[in-house]
């Protein structure tokens, strides 16, 4: 991780987690975040975000896991973001 990337913002409401793919590949965070510029979905006042890799709906974006306070899961994740380039976790959607 480079000095410059310590500096770099997140921009929480773009990035987001994935659960079923989380316990897909046994909490492996570099294979369920993703990064996503399509807007969510609200549902009930909840954002959605359909993952590109499995197709879930079950994410979760950074801006609503800090807003539940979990500020080291939060910590965790946007620690692996900072440490890859942004394209690592823009996935394509399957045709």
């Amino acid at each position: 991780m480079g000095i410059a990337s310590l500096f770099r913002r997140v921009d929480r409401r773009h990035w987001f987690v994935c659960g079923a793919c989380m316990q897909q590949t046994a909490h492996d965070t570099l294979r369920s975040v993703f990064y996503s510029e399509d807007p969510p979905v609200l549902v009930i006042g909840r954002p959605f975000a359909k993952c590109p890799r499995c197709g879930s709906t079950n994410t979760r974006s950074f801006l609503e896991i800090q807003k539940e306070g979990s500020e080291s899961a939060l910590w965790n994740l946007e620690r692996t973001v900072k440490k890859y380039p942004r394209m690592r976790f823009i996935v394509k959607k399957p045709q």
